[in-house]
């Protein structure tokens, strides 16, 4: 999954394990960590991108990419009326 949803957000594959983990907001610990349960669990596949095409969730997760972007996107322009609305006197 995460695989999937830093391919989505670069647009591409991840070009290293260290791009991945930057992408993710992940150690670099946890990205090494995350790869070598990978390949343990599918000795074939070098990264989860074949599989994640094949099975039509890469689609799935570039969806869901852009609804979370989008999200932020609103969180951000919010923001602002969130300080209006907390910093409007009351008339009691």
């Amino acid at each position: 999954m995460g695989w999937g949803l830093a391919t989505a957000e670069l647009g591409r594959e991840p070009e290293s394990i260290d791009e991945y983990a930057e992408t993710m907001e992940l150690t670099r610990r946890t990205a090494f960590r995350d790869q070598a349960a990978f390949r343990e669990a599918f000795p074939t596949e070098t990264t989860p991108a074949r599989m994640n095409e094949m099975a039509g969730v890469q689609a799935k997760y570039n969806a869901s990419w852009r609804r979370l972007r989008d999200l932020g996107a609103a969180e951000r322009e919010a923001e602002p009326l969130t300080f209006l609305v907390g910093s409007a006197t009351a008339d009691v």
